[in-house]
């Protein structure tokens, strides 16, 4: 875990604890699958996984499926637990937003990601860029072992948004806010979306918990990428526009999005993560001012 954490996300890493540490074994099960004992290949991935990120799609589809869970539960008086093809689905995700990272790195040409020199620059752009297939197409092999056509078609609906958005960025770069967020939308909060209803349909919730979660999945992954933006000093250049304000904005909508859940653990987190992201500028303050001192 790299050391952008604060306590809100600490309070969501402590409660899927067992959730997490099951989902970390199934990343390297399926690790070792996907290399088939070729030590040269098991390397390659390896390396990228190294070090590994905060899991944040992984937990939206945890949280979601619990939420949706723990709403069942209240209607038919049953009680049920985090089940293997929660795990599953959780690891699909994590191997898409990975495959979009290696994707996304060779096309920026990027040097570095979490702290490491990036896979296209580690090894070559050929087997960075066939790395990424190779793990979204895992991704859908086990989508397929889960056979749920609703969330497949989802999540393969997702993954053209995505390539689509970073085509367009490239093509036509956008002039005006509302192109701005349909990039942003596209291109991280899409995917966010996707976890949430995915986890949420897995656990069986009815269409409008589907559609209340995936609005949060939707507002919850802008605000994220608006507040990267203005950490990273990536203002757009064609039009004026208050990143830090916007992202404060989408986290009120993703807010609002809970309103009519009732109040559980599940949804406390699900707010968490919002104030992990409204919190993250002074998280990075933080940690200038110990680098300084």
């Amino acid at each position: 875990m790299n050391n952008e954490v604060n306590v809100w996300l600490e309070q969501v890493f402590e409660f899927l604890g067992k959730e997490l540490s099951l989902l970390e074994n199934e990343l390297k099960k399926r690790l070792l699958s996907f290399t088939e004992n070729r030590i040269d290949l098991y390397n390659v991935f390896n390396y990228f996984f190294e070090i590994r990120g905060k899991r944040l799609r992984p937990i939206l589809v945890l949280l979601s499926a619990g939420l949706a869970r723990e709403l069942r539960s209240k209607l038919n008086g049953k009680t049920s637990k985090t089940n293997e093809t929660e795990i599953e689905l959780a690891a699909a995700l994590e191997l898409i937003h990975n495959s979009s990272l290696i994707h996304d790195d060779i096309v920026d040409e990027s040097s570095h990601r979490r702290g490491q020199v990036t896979l296209n620059h580690r090894f070559n752009n050929k087997v960075a860029v066939l790395a990424g297939d190779l793990l979204f197409s895992h991704a859908f092999l086990i989508m397929n072992k889960l056979e749920q056509p609703k969330i497949s078609a989802i999540l393969t609906e997702t993954v053209e948004k995505m390539c689509q958005s970073e085509i367009n960025e490239i093509i036509s770069p956008f002039t005006n806010f509302e192109q701005y967020i349909a990039h942003l939308n596209a291109k991280t909060a899409s995917l966010m979306s996707a976890c949430c209803k995915s986890g949420a349909i897995l656990a069986g919730a009815d269409e409008k918990t589907v559609l209340a979660l995936g609005e949060f999945g939707t507002n919850f992954g802008i605000a994220y990428q608006l507040m990267d933006d203005y950490l990273d000093d990536e203002q757009p250049k064609n039009f004026e526009v208050n990143l830090l304000l916007q992202a404060k904005i989408y986290c009120e909508k993703a807010k609002k999005n809970l309103k009519n859940f009732k109040n559980n653990e599940y949804k406390k987190l699900l707010l968490s993560l919002l104030q992990y992201v409204s919190d993250k500028p002074y998280l990075k303050l933080k940690e200038s001012q110990e680098n300084i001192t």
